[in-house]
């Protein structure tokens, strides 16, 4: 399963390219599109920090002595919507959607991911079903948490760096991309 730098700069490329600003700042310039003038909202690097925060939260889990379950969910990405419409009103619903999406770009990383603790994969579909689910390809390393070993510490540097050639791209793309907006 990739370690907090991968799922930082998934939950950032994933908010990018969904597209919306999480900040108060003012949108950037009006756009005329579908015969309705709307305001395209600017990136600020507090959405971008909010979206790397949101890849990194199911995580969380790891403080209850369990991991890979519910928050490792599209039923916890829904309720992280619903939370951040609950703050910011109807009027913000891309935002909310946003957030999810931000949010769910760990578990996918998570499904490619390897894992060698049992139960095998996440909990993906909770609450539909508490089966767990683990693609076959394992693009990312398991973070090892055995500090006191160097080895764990050369693993842990090796897949993070296998991390940062995936994903920076994507990352560098994405902000490119929503910067042009």
């Amino acid at each position: 399963m990739p370690s907090p730098i991968g799922h930082a700069l998934a939950g950032i490329a994933v908010g990018c390219l969904v597209g919306s600003r999480v900040s108060g700042e003012p949108p950037r310039r009006p756009l005329w599109q579908g015969g309705v003038l709307q305001r395209r909202e600017r990136l600020t690097p507090r959405s971008v920090m909010l979206f790397g925060i949101l890849g990194i939260l199911p995580d969380i889990d790891f403080l209850f002595g369990q991991h890979s379950r519910y928050t490792h969910s599209i039923g916890a990405a829904v309720l992280i919507g619903a939370v951040v419409l609950a703050c910011v009103g109807w009027s913000h619903l891309k935002t909310a959607f946003v957030a999810s999406a931000a949010y769910s770009s760990h578990v996918l990383l998570d499904w490619l991911g390897t894992d060698t603790t049992i139960p095998y994969g996440v909990m993906a579909f909770w609450p539909l079903t508490d089966a767990h689910f683990l693609s076959e390809q394992g693009w990312f390393a398991t973070v090892c948490r055995e500090y006191w070993s160097g080895n764990c510490w050369l693993h842990n540097i090796g897949g993070a760096m296998w991390e940062l050639v995936l994903l920076v791209p994507l990352t560098a793309v994405a902000l490119y991309i929503r910067s042009t907006d």
